[in-house]
């Protein structure tokens, strides 16, 4: 049952992710020829740009070092696990909405936006990933017993 919800968060996530498309088409067109809301240099949104490849590039690696070291304990932990997955999976779109915003161009988004799916693709949860780590974990009962 939990596995279903945290399913359903990942696809509203992933849904929110599309609409930032949304929006981003929408700006384009209702303030065209869109150029950004701040008045960046060339050099300025290069640089932001870079940052935010970056720290996409890190949430790739946090991702990955999170899940290491959050362990598989319960499943309330896999649940936090793929809700902070999520998280910094959307993030990612998140850096492209902004750099949109700041700078005017709508491929940079999209760059974003693609590497944002793909992360959800790639760290979605499997529900027989979650089964094989859950049946790794020693019972309860057990856990008890070796304890004594």
């Amino acid at each position: 049952m939990r596995y279903l919800t945290v399913n359903f968060i990942g696809l509203a996530l992933i849904g929110s992710v599309f609409i930032y498309a949304v929006v981003v088409e929408v700006i384009k067109r209702a303030f065209a020829p869109f150029a950004g809301f701040a008045a960046l240099t060339p050099a300025q949104v290069q640089m932001l740009k870079y940052i935010f490849i970056a720290l996409a590039i890190a949430d790739f690696f946090l991702i990955k070092f999170l899940q290491k070291i959050l362990g598989v304990r319960s499943i309330q932990q896999l649940v936090q696990a793929a809700i902070i997955t999520f998280a910094l999976s959307e993030s990612v779109a998140v850096f492209g909405l902004v750099l949109f915003l700041l700078a005017g161009r709508s491929q940079d988004f999209y760059l974003f936006m693609f590497l944002s799916v793909f992360y959800f693709w790639f760290f979605f949860p499997k529900y027989q990933n979650w089964e094989d780590q859950l049946r790794e974990q020693p019972s309860p009962v057990a856990k008890e017993a070796s304890e004594r």
